[in-house]
């Protein structure tokens, strides 16, 4: 499919979380099939101008992952900084890049960027920030660039008034994530207000929230009309989510009904993602590949994954405690874990 000047094999988006998206965990859903681009989770560009090797490493496995989207924060109050970070990322290869301007974590907000451009446009009425950032990097990028942002900072029609920026900025798309920053992620993304901003959209729009398996994917599409969709807390519960949203599509061009998600992981299949979740930082630079990485990462891992599987709170209690990785690998490919499972199933029934 086509994504302004882009090709994407999909119009599946991995989206950029923080912590979550690391090099070898998208590597993991780009194997397993479906995703049609991956983007990294933001970097910032004080941090670029200031230390340029210490992003680097989030950079890893680019060349495996394209199409390849990196995102940036910035606050436009210094576009020397946006322009120094832009001739230095020039010798990477990657296929977008893109501005946060979205973010409602405290130190995105802080920083100015992210969530804080659109609060700037609530609290002072003023764009110019924002503007800064978008024609800096339209002007000094050697790629096509995005933007990710919400339907405002308090109200969901602010976004309306950006709208005329976003349209002769020279962007290729925009992603819209159908919330505000004061909403974080509670309640549900407003569908209706993402169509609104599609019929006065003059460039491609990506939609993006609330999105975790076949049916939702179908919904956002239908209720919106955006040309492409982004997913992003559903992969930490399912990394195949991309390929079991393809594998439906394929179904029902062929007449069949669609498979739906399972409700929760065989332990099997958990075990197969850690293995190849092992691999891929074996595979990585010394960055990444410590003992201290292995332990965050599986751990992380296997605690977002078994929820669902009859008994996981007893299971999760333990996994959290375990601080060295060896001991835990032995734990989750041991006999032990089933046996905890089984036993945090009982202690639920007895509570019922």
């Amino acid at each position: 499919m086509h994504l302004g000047s882009l090709t994407l094999p999909t119009d599946l988006i991995l989206a950029p979380l923080m912590d979550v998206t690391t090099p070898s965990f998208r590597q993991l859903i780009y194997d397993l099939g479906g995703v049609g681009m991956v983007v990294t989770p933001m970097l910032f560009v004080p941090q670029f101008v200031a230390a340029p090797k210490t992003i680097l490493p989030h950079l890893e496995r680019m060349e495996k992952q394209r199409p390849f989207s990196l995102q940036i924060v910035a606050s436009g109050r210094n576009p020397d900084q946006i322009r120094t970070t832009l001739d230095y990322l020039s010798a990477y290869k990657f296929d977008v890049l893109d501005i946060n301007a979205g973010c409602p974590a405290p130190h995105t907000m802080k920083s100015g960027g992210g969530g804080g451009l659109l609060k700037e446009y609530h609290m002072k009425g003023s764009m110019e920030r924002l503007r800064t950032v978008i024609e800096t990097c339209v002007k000094y990028a050697h790629t096509p660039v995005s933007l990710k942002t919400r339907l405002g900072y308090l109200h969901e029609t602010e976004i309306l008034d950006l709208l005329p920026l976003i349209n002769d900025s020279g962007l290729d798309f925009l992603t819209l994530h159908g919330r505000t920053i004061k909403q974080k992620y509670s309640g549900e993304a407003n569908y209706s207000m993402i169509r609104t901003v599609q019929e006065k959209l003059s460039i491609p729009l990506v939609a993006n929230g609330d999105v975790k398996d076949y049916h939702s994917y179908q919904r956002i599409k239908s209720e919106t009309q955006c040309d492409a969709v982004m997913i992003g807390r559903a992969i930490m519960f399912d990394p195949a989510v991309f390929s079991r949203i393809q594998g439906a599509k394929l179904a029902i061009e062929q007449g069949k009904e669609p498979i739906s998600a399972p409700s929760f992981h065989s332990l099997d299949e958990i075990r197969s993602y850690l293995i190849q979740i092992e691999q891929y930082i074996g595979e990585s630079s010394k960055f990444w590949n410590t003992e201290r990485f292995k332990l965050a990462e599986f751990r992380r891992l296997a605690i977002w994954l078994i929820k669902g599987i009859p008994g996981y709170k007893k299971v999760r209690a333990i996994l959290s405690k375990i601080n060295d990785f060896g001991h835990l690998r032995d734990y989750v490919f041991g006999d032990q874990i089933s046996a905890d499972f089984a036993r945090g199933q009982e202690l639920s029934d007895d509570s019922n």
